[in-house]
């Protein structure tokens, strides 16, 4: 018997209320990821990308349909649950979203000291995953002296300080220019190959599809 899917999304459709009428953001959306591998999710702005993976992990509630990690349905999860689950999936986006007044060390630090981890492992931590990230010299620095590349690079490393079994990819290379873009993706190949993280990956540009992805859904 195969193993179930990480993720399905059954049926899945989202409204939102706007003054004099409604939009339809989403709808019939049907999807199985399977463990371990790169999901690409591809369509044209506005197609609905952002508001499907926000759905994904209850960011956005859908006005329809399912959605199970693992088999069980995240919207009927309760807070404590739902918080868990949360955990296990780790979010990238196009702005990067660092703390700016915080060291490239502390933004890393950052989930590790909400989770209530002992400093000394925490550094240890830290410093383990801005290896894997190509960007230890850099613990010391500030994310205004970096490179967008750079950036995400902390971001990553910071959304896998949780150990997530999800990379949830939000257009995470859209504001990078293609040289950038390519070591981002060759890095998400990377975690995905050696960590067995499955990613999940939104984009409108399909060289990136094209690059990493092994299944792809059309928005």
């Amino acid at each position: 018997m195969s193993e179930q899917p990480i993720i399905q999304i059954k049926d899945l459709k989202k409204v939102y209320q706007v003054p004099g009428g409604e939009v339809v953001a989403l709808n019939g959306i049907n999807l199985s990821i399977e463990r371990g591998q790169i999901y690409g999710i591809i369509g044209m702005s506005g197609a609905g990308k952002s508001t499907l993976i926000r759905c994904i992990n209850k960011l956005d509630t859908p006005t329809e349909g399912q959605v199970l990690i693992d088999g069980k349905n995240v919207l009927a999860m309760n807070k404590k649950d739902l918080l868990q689950t949360r955990r296990r999936m780790a979010m990238i986006f196009q702005q990067f979203n660092l703390l700016m007044q915080k060291t490239v060390a502390r933004n890393v630090r950052y989930p590790l000291e909400i989770a209530g981890v002992p400093k000394k492992q925490a550094n240890e931590r830290v410093m383990e995953l801005l290896r894997i990230v190509g960007l230890e010299e850099k613990a010391n620095a500030y994310p205004a002296q970096l490179s967008g590349g750079q950036k995400q690079r902390v971001a990553i490393a910071r959304a896998l300080a949780g150990d997530p079994e999800v990379l949830l990819c939000d257009e995470a290379t859209s504001a990078l220019d293609p040289m950038t873009t390519q070591s981002i993706l060759a890095l998400l190949q990377k975690i995905n190959q050696e960590m067995g993280i499955t990613v999940v990956l939104i984009t409108h540009e399909m060289a990136v599809i094209r690059q990493i992805c092994n299944k792809v859904a059309i928005l």
